[in-house]
């Protein structure tokens, strides 16, 4: 770095900064002025630096760290650009006047000192965003041209992925209509060209109406409709944007009470709040008012910060989030993955809803890395407990898409564009028929928590998300089972049965075909009166066993909500010894209330069961323990030791040796309250499978045959 002279005049100083030894911007000014080599003309090129976060630097490292952070930077500038003026203007922003540099060249030096930079950011992520303003000719006053460069450099501000911006006529534009919106704000307030407009939340498995998010719309009189990206940028940097969302906020709430009043159905709806609301009143306070003077309840208000507000308010807007939350309303993310700190956010706060960038769908079709991404960001959240609504869907493409990774929620063209209530056709916007009842929220949300690519891998070598667990979502309602979302294994399982889709398989679980008396309502009712929500069986469905397991979601009112995972084990069975396997299995769940299948390594696991048997595989594997559990509950005192030397596994083998037949059986008296005078009879088949024994054992009550007799008879079967 160039050292500043011991002694230097009051002029000379006033054009220099001290810190660094570069130029100051008069320094600068005197140059364009002048009529040295740096004064302006249609070769000047003006390069204005502004290093972001620069005020965190300081924050951690002190005024002296940064300090040397700022000399470190005037070094490299100076090293980068030698034959150029290189200016500190004021804090973290440097200016480059130079003369007909080729842009490849600029860029490419642009970018070597951002790579310089990491050797002063001591861990931080110090971003660097340059606007380059060309000048026309030597007639340009000074200021404007560097007020240019510095229009273009805050033009990008907020742009994640752009480092660079050239100035242009079209800029220019902008700040004009920029300038506009500050001058005519408050008669825009007063002659009410803000509007709210609604765009639908679609329930990706119902596909109705779940919600809106309410945004802001200038209609000006002049403009036509000013852009949101336009004039929200602009009420943010004037202090001004508290004023508007309280506004929307209040418009929001008298919509929903006219809904309310007039008896169309109501959506919860999606309030955007800015990072300077937390700062500029109390936000909350102001939303309580708004509801208290309408009589809207907090679950009809869900409140939206941007991934970026979150980034920029740290902990400060972490607290509010928590304060919402803990208040009773949901808290959302708004565009999640913009930025480079989604999953710190994720990390550091709690959300209801994370709502996914509409980015990842712009090159949906052309980039299969969307894909896996999307995926990734499903799948993680719902690791975390988090709802998920994808935004910007256009297409029936996406919207399969989402849906088979278990997107909850969409928003997008797809499904409508945003619009004001005026538009709403109200016999089809609030009709039944196309809009999800606000009860039932709860119920879906709670069916959303299923995680449909958990133990699914990514296939990176053809960028394709394979799901080969089976999983289905069926409601039941009035013992009625109705399939509402299976992903592409369940569709390829259930055409290995005979059913081509969901509304086959439907028609499936109330048919014939399948065992209704232990049939798949019944798995879903013990799945639900279960203690741990769960149950498990074989069913016969168009002669193949089907193995299903099933996890109990959600009940509202008649209508319950299961989880399924299912496997054709007939059709997994290729040796013959697995067609008798299939068949024993069937044969016996026509006879039996309940099937285990004991392992010769020592464990056990329940796959049928019926009645008012307790399932124990589930919280005990271990057989000689499961047995013990089983025979305190099920069996007399006087037959348990009996019971126990009955099913030890190790002796089934010489047992039946001594016996002649192929199987075990033996009678226990009931230990269950009101069963006292009934007697259990259970059955050990021994079963060679795969290279391994495995030994089938049945229960059922002996007074469900008429005699003895009978029973022998089906057991010689």
């Amino acid at each position: 770095m160039k050292q500043i002279e011991d002694v230097i005049t009051i002029e000379e100083k006033n054009h220099i900064d001290e810190l660094t030894g570069l130029h100051n911007l008069t320094g600068i000014l005197e140059h364009l002025q002048g009529h040295d080599q740096y004064s302006a003309s249609d070769s000047t090129v003006i390069i204005y630096i502004n290093v972001m976060n620069f005020k965190v630097f300081n924050q951690k490292y002190g005024f002296a760290g940064g300090n040397d952070f700022l000399r470190g930077m005037a070094h490299e500038l100076k090293n980068l650009f030698p034959d150029e003026l290189v200016a500190r203007t004021s804090g973290d922003q440097f200016i480059v006047l130079g003369k007909s540099i080729v842009k490849e060249e600029l860029l490419e030096k642009l970018e070597e000192f951002r790579e310089a930079v990491h050797n002063y950011e001591k861990g931080l992520k110090m971003k660097i965003k340059a606007g380059i303003y060309c000048a026309k000719g030597d007639e340009e006053d000074p200021v404007i041209m560097v007020d240019r460069a510095k229009m273009a450099c805050d033009d990008i501000i907020r742009v994640y992925d752009r480092d660079n911006n050239l100035y242009t006529e079209e800029l220019d534009k902008r700040n004009e209509l920029r300038q506009y919106v500050i001058d005519n704000f408050e008669n825009a307030f007063k002659q009410r060209y803000f509007q709210v407009y609604y765009q639908k939340e679609i329930r990706a498995v119902t596909r109705k109406v779940c919600g809106y998010e309410a945004l802001a719309r200038w209609l000006d009189p002049q403009y036509g409709i000013i852009s949101p990206a336009v004039f929200i940028e602009v009420l943010e940097s004037v202090h001004l944007i508290h004023r508007l969302d309280i506004y929307m906020i209040d418009q929001v709430c008298s919509d929903l009470r006219d809904d309310i009043d007039s008896g169309y159905e109501v959506e919860p709806i999606s309030v955007n709040l800015s990072r300077l609301d937390f700062e500029l009143c109390d936000i909350m306070s102001e939303i309580d008012k708004c509801r208290a003077k309408y009589d809207i309840p907090k679950e009809l208000l869900h409140i939206e910060v941007t991934e970026s507000a979150i980034a920029a308010g740290a902990d400060f807007l972490g607290k509010h989030i928590k304060k919402f939350r803990d208040a009773g309303y949901e808290v959302w993310m708004d565009d999640f993955g913009a930025g480079y700190s989604s999953f710190n956010n994720l990390k550091d706060y709690d959300f209801d809803v994370v709502k996914i960038d509409m980015g990842f769908l712009r090159e949906f079709e052309t980039n299969q890395k969307s894909r896996i991404i999307l995926a990734s960001i499903v799948n993680m959240a719902k690791e975390l407990g988090i709802h998920t609504l994808a935004e910007g869907v256009e297409t029936e493409e996406q919207y399969e898409f989402l849906l088979k990774i278990g997107c909850e929620k969409m928003q997008g063209y797809l499904f409508g564009k945003p619009k004001p209530v005026s538009e709403f056709v109200r016999s089809a916007d609030c009709s039944s028929e196309n809009c999800e009842e606000f009860d039932f929220s709860s119920y879906y949300d709670d069916i959303g928590t299923v995680n449909f690519l958990n133990s699914t891998p990514l296939r990176t070598k053809t960028m394709e998300i394979m799901i080969k667990l089976p999983i289905a979502i069926a409601e039941l309602c009035d013992d009625k089972v109705t399939f509402i979302y299976a992903n592409e294994a369940y569709i390829e399982f259930m055409k290995n049965i005979g059913a081509e889709d969901l509304e086959q398989a439907n028609k499936l679980s109330v048919s014939k075909e399948m065992d209704n008396s232990r049939g798949l309502a019944n798995i879903l009712k013990l799945a639900e009166t279960s203690y741990n929500h769960r149950s498990e069986a074989d069913l016969v469905a168009n002669g193949n066993v089907v193995n299903t397991k099933v996890r109990f979601l959600s009940r509202h009112g008649d209508k319950a909500a299961f989880a399924l995972v299912s496997k054709n084990i007939t059709a997994e069975k290729t040796a013959h010894t697995a067609d008798d396997y299939s068949a024993v299995v069937m044969h016996l769940m026509n006879l039996y209330n309940r099937i285990d299948i004991f392992e010769e390594e020592g464990t056990v696991e329940n796959i049928f069961i019926s009645g008012n048997q307790k399932m124990l595989s589930d919280v005990e594997r271990r057989s000689t323990t499961a047995v013990q559990l089983y025979s305190n509950m099920h069996i007399r005192e006087e037959d348990r030791e009996r019971f126990r030397k009955f099913f030890d596994i190790n002796t089934v083998h010489e047992r039946i040796d001594n016996t002649g037949r192929h199987y075990l059986t033996d009678y226990y008296k009931s230990a269950l309250p009101g069963e006292e005078d009934r007697i259990l009879m259970y059955i050990i088949l021994p079963f060679y499978y795969n290279g391994k024994w495995k030994f089938i054992a049945g229960c059922r009550y002996i007074d469900q045959l008429d005699t003895l007799a009978d029973v022998l008879e089906q057991m010689d079967k």
